[in-house]
């Protein structure tokens, strides 16, 4: 099964009404072993939810965000960034590395340069089955919440509206991003 190789999210309020910018780069590791990164400054909404669903159901902050993240990034951009090393790689290159803060420690992803990151591109499909692996891999939401959450992106018509930027990986860590919801 795969799994986060980057600590919770931390946020910084954003502006905008219910917007958060992410502070860190995230890490997933995939089931076929690939890493993929979503950079930090990243906009986000957590779950994207219509907002009388999400009241309902708790809110949009209710659990760990981090799939919610990675699967709005591949759909805004209908790519994926793909780590072209290892994870004992980025732990020697002192990418991925241990932080303590508030007594506890946590493990954080620095800036990985362009040349150990490839884009490319994703499907409607492969980005809604990983954002299901990823749900399953936080191990703090229900199967039946990741099955209903997982249904629910099969009617995201965001996607038909995005995926005409290109990411840059040669300013990933310098522009601030809009959140799926926001196009």
């Amino acid at each position: 099964m795969g799994k986060f190789l980057t600590y919770k999210a931390e946020l910084r309020q954003s502006d905008e009404e219910n917007k958060w910018y992410t502070k860190h780069n995230q890490l997933f590791f995939d089931d076929d072993e690939r890493i993929f990164l979503v950079p930090r400054n990243y906009l986000t909404d957590g779950y994207t939810i219509p907002n009388g669903l999400a009241w309902l159901g708790g809110g949009k902050m209710q659990w760990d965000i981090r799939p919610a993240i990675g699967h709005d990034y591949e759909c805004q951009y209908h790519s994926e960034i793909v780590v072209k090393l290892s994870e004992q790689e980025l732990r020697a290159k002192g990418y991925l590395k241990e932080k303590n803060k508030y007594g506890t420690t946590i493990t954080i992803c620095e800036n990985i340069p362009p040349q150990y990151l490839e884009v490319r591109p994703t499907t409607f499909k492969k980005a809604n089955d990983k954002f299901e692996r990823m749900m399953k891999a936080v191990s703090s939401i229900s199967e039946m919440r990741i099955k209903l959450l997982r249904f629910g992106v099969n009617f995201n018509i965001g996607w038909l509206k995005t995926g005409k930027k290109q990411i840059d990986l040669n300013n990933l860590y310098k522009q601030q991003q809009k959140a799926l919801s926001n196009l």
